[in-house]
C-alpha cells in the first residue's frame, strides 16, 4: 500500500527550523509548484493537479470557480467575486445565505484521478472527493462559525487534523493499494499564527507526531509519501513577503527509495508507478433492507 498524506502548506523551510524529523522520512526535497488565477498557489487549483495530472484549465477548478451555490442568480454574482479578498467574500457569502438562504459548496472536478479503481480510496481532497471537509477547516477562522478564542480555535482545527489522521491509520488495517487523505492543519495554523513562532512550532510539532504514529504502524509492504501545494510565508522566515501569503515552498517526502518528483504537476505519474495492484476479493454484505427502512436508517 502507498499512503499518500496530502499536508497542505507543509514548507520545508519551516521543516528545517522546526525539527520535526517524521516529516522528512527517508527522503525529502523541495518541489515546483505554481499559481494560475491568483497570484500565489492555491488549494482548489492544486490539489486537483495532483490528483488529476492536468492543470486548472483541463480539471476545470480555478481560483475564479471554487464555490458552487445552490441558487442560480446567487452563483452567477459568485464569479465576479474572485479579486476580492476572502473576508470581504465571506462577508458578502454571509449576506447571500441570510437573505435569499442559498448555501455554497466546494465544486469537485469532473476529471479521472488517481485514487478510482479497485483497492484505492481517498478521504477527502479538495476538488476532488469530499471537499466539505475543507470548508470545515475555513469555518474555524469564519466569525459566525467557529469559536475566535485561540483555545477554540485550536480544539476545532486539532480535531479536525486528529480525525483525519485516524481515518488514515485505520486504512492501514486494510486491503488496498492505495490510500490518500488531505490535511490542512499546517495551513489554517499558518494564517493564524503568522506572527506567533512558539505557536506554530506547536503546530508542526503536533503534525510530525501524528505522522510519527502512522509511519509506526506501517506495514513490510506499506509506504507512506507526504507532500505540500505550498508552504506559508510568516514574519521570521527568510523572506520579505507579507507574513499569511503562500509561499513557493511546497515540498515532498517519503519512505520509498525512488527518487522524489521536481513537480506537483509530475506527483500524479509518480504515484501511479509506485503503487502496486492488489487483488482484492470482493464479499458481498448481507444488508437487513427491511430493518433498516423500518427503523429509519436508510
Amino acid at each position: 500500500m502507498l499512503l499518500v498524506l496530502a499536508l497542505d502548506a507543509l514548507d520545508h523551510e519551516h521543516v528545517s527550523r522546526f525539527d520535526v524529523p517524521a516529516l522528512e522520512l527517508e527522503q525529502a526535497r523541495p518541489i515546483e509548484t505554481f499559481s494560475y488565477m491568483k497570484d500565489q498557489p492555491y488549494t482548489l487549483e492544486v490539489w486537483p493537479t495532483v490528483a488529476t495530472g492536468l492543470g486548472p484549465e483541463e480539471h476545470g477548478l480555478t481560483g475564479g470557480g471554487t464555490s458552487e451555490w445552490d441558487n442560480s442568480a446567487v452563483n452567477f454574482v459568485s464569479k465576479f467575486t474572485s479579486k476580492l479578498g476572502g473576508n470581504t467574500r465571506d462577508k458578502l457569502g454571509s449576506l447571500a445565505e441570510s437573505v435569499t438562504g442559498a448555501t455554497y459548496s466546494i465544486p469537485e472536478t469532473d476529471s479521472e484521478h488517481v485514487f478510482q479503481g479497485e483497492g484505492r480510496v481517498v478521504h477527502n481532497w479538495p476538488g476532488v472527493h469530499n471537499s466539505a471537509e475543507l470548508k470545515r477547516v475555513w469555518d474555524t477562522a469564519n466569525p459566525d462559525e467557529g469559536d475566535q478564542t485561540i483555545g477554540g480555535f485550536e480544539r476545532e482545527i486539532y480535531g479536525i487534523g486528529a480525525e483525519q489522521f485516524g481515518w488514515t491509520r485505520e486504512m492501514l488495517n486494510h486491503e488496498l493499494s492505495l490510500v490518500g487523505c488531505h490535511i490542512h492543519t499546517l495551513d489554517m495554523c499558518g494564517h493564524i499564527y503568522r506572527h506567533d513562532e512558539a505557536r506554530y512550532r506547536k503546530t508542526y510539532q503536533r503534525v510530525n507526531d501524528w505522522v510519527a504514529e502512522v509511519r509506526d504502524r506501517l506495514g513490510d509492504d506499506d509506504e507512506l509519501l507526504l507532500l505540500s501545494d505550498h508552504g506559508i510565508h510568516t514574519s521570521w522566515d527568510s523572506s520579505s513577503v507579507e507574513p499569511g501569503r503562500h509561499a513557493e515552498r511546497a515540498m515532498a517526502a517519503t519512505t520509498m527509495s525512488t527518487d522524489l518528483f521536481d513537480d506537483v504537476r509530475h506527483a500524479r505519474e509518480w504515484i501511479e508507478a509506485a503503487v502496486s495492484d492488489v487483488d482484492i476479493s470482493r464479499q458481498e454484505v448481507d444488508m437487513p433492507t427491511d430493518q433498516l427502512e423500518d427503523l429509519g436508517y436508510i
